[in-house]
């Protein structure tokens, strides 16, 4: 099992760092394709604006604004550990800290709403993590939690696409990222003692719509010549797979965003 350290290292340092000069793109991306998902759950909830929200993993920042706007007279806590896309001057009621979940701590009992997509795939632990998100949690406050479940590769009917995501997923999993932790999200938030548990799920992958093209042409500029020079992939093979986004083939879903969220009860 991977450790607290080198989970960080290969976040801030593997496919996803942001010191790779795309990633920026690849970030905003994923928030024009999953930011609306995202939101309906939260206005589902019932956001209040006296609410005290903690925003883990926080990205390039569009949900922490978005809590921001709807919580005038509470607070937002955004954290990261590598927080540079976020502006702490958005709001004053907005602050922004660099933090690792996995080794930092937060009052418990002091938020009404705790929100992180894409986060816990990636951690050691992550059902522990849950745990000791739901002690920072108010009575009556909300855990929503999101993460991608990944379709196998083999199963895409493109060859092209085959390969090259299927070397894709392997470097992920190399990182430690879970692909298939998603699905047991409301388990785990029913198992931690949450109440009114409930799920949506988003469809991701190749030709569903210019966006999500557009994010997987980032991720074959960002990861491409990673994997060939791991041994992943062929040069050829990236560019077959690259073709293949250009061409505007038939929808293949490959991804699923699962949503999931969960009340702590009052006592």
């Amino acid at each position: 099992m991977s450790t607290q350290a080198e989970s960080a290292n290969a976040y801030t340092s593997g496919l996803l760092s942001k010191d790779l000069p795309t990633e920026i793109d690849r970030l905003r991306l994923l928030e024009k394709v999953y930011d609306k998902g995202t939101t309906a759950v939260l206005e589902r909830l019932g956001v209040a604006p006296h609410w005290n929200c903690l925003e883990i993993g926080a990205g390039a920042g569009s949900i922490a604004y978005w809590l921001a706007d709807r919580v005038p007279r509470g607070r937002v806590t955004a954290v990261d550990i590598d927080p540079r896309y976020i502006d702490a001057g958005y709001a004053p009621h907005l602050t922004v800290s660099s933090a690792d979940v996995t080794a930092s701590d937060f009052p418990a009992g002091a938020y009404h709403l705790i929100h992180a997509r894409a986060v816990f795939m990636h951690l050691p632990q992550r059902e522990r993590i849950v745990e000791r998100a739901v002690e920072w949690l108010a009575p009556g406050g909300w855990l929503v939690l999101e993460d991608v479940h990944f379709l196998p590769a083999a199963e895409s009917p493109y060859p092209a696409w085959q390969l090259v995501n299927g070397a894709w997923l392997a470097a992920l999993a190399a990182q430690g990222i879970d692909l298939s932790w998603a699905r047991r999200l409301p388990a785990v938030l029913a198992g931690a003692g949450l109440d009114a548990v409930g799920v949506s799920v988003t469809p991701g992958g190749l030709g569903l719509d210019p966006v999500q093209d557009e994010l997987l042409r980032i991720r074959m500029a960002q990861s491409g010549r990673s994997l060939v020079d791991a041994g992943l992939a062929t040069a050829d093979q990236v560019a077959a797979a690259r073709d293949l986004i250009e061409s505007a083939p038939a929808p293949d879903v490959s991804t699923f965003v699962y949503s999931a969220w969960g009340r702590k009860p009052v006592l």
